[in-house]
């Protein structure tokens, strides 16, 4: 009742690859269990919270927006920027809400996580993206466009910390 040579290499190649998967997953999931540490640390330290307002209301076309904007510092480097937009709109009587959130995280002047919430009337979607040396290791959403998004992100947070920079100098 032996298992011929065939199977035999088959079940070890299957067995090999699952704990290669495992391994890697294993690895990401520690990484993003220190990344999250790090997001917690963050949300619970006494940084210095700067805060902004816009308000870009078009009422001849039906749109009321108010975007907040919060920049958390430690002095010398940015730790964590929220973008949370709250838009109405107004089209033919029907008046529908969407806020959204972005929220950066970062580390040693390096982005760490991407927080993004969106809500309307009827539904919420929260998106997660880690980063670990400027490259993004994990992320929930399940699309072909899903490595774009992540990698848009960050050059988009490249780009606030070199504000932030410019600002310190």
């Amino acid at each position: 009742m032996g298992l011929s040579k065939l199977n035999t290499a088959k079940l070890l190649l299957l067995v090999t690859a699952f704990f290669a998967t495992f391994a890697v997953y294993s690895q990401d999931s520690i990484k993003i269990r220190q990344i999250d540490s790090l997001v917690n640390a963050i949300n619970l330290a006494d940084f210095k919270v700067q805060n902004d307002t816009i308000i870009q209301n078009q009422p001849e076309v039906g749109l009321y927006m108010r975007t907040y904007l919060t920049a958390i510092t430690n002095e010398k480097e940015l730790k964590k920027y929220t973008n949370t937009v709250n838009a109405t709109t107004q089209n033919s009587g029907v008046t529908k809400q969407i806020i959204s959130a972005n929220v950066f995280y970062f580390h040693n002047n390096k982005l760490i996580k991407v927080e993004e919430q969106i809500t309307d009337d009827k539904k919420k979607l929260e998106l997660f993206w880690y980063y670990d040396d400027n490259k993004p290791i994990h992320y929930n959403l399940s699309s072909d466009k899903a490595q774009d998004r992540a990698e848009f992100l960050l050059t988009l947070s490249k780009s606030m910390l070199e504000k932030f920079e410019s600002q310190q100098n």
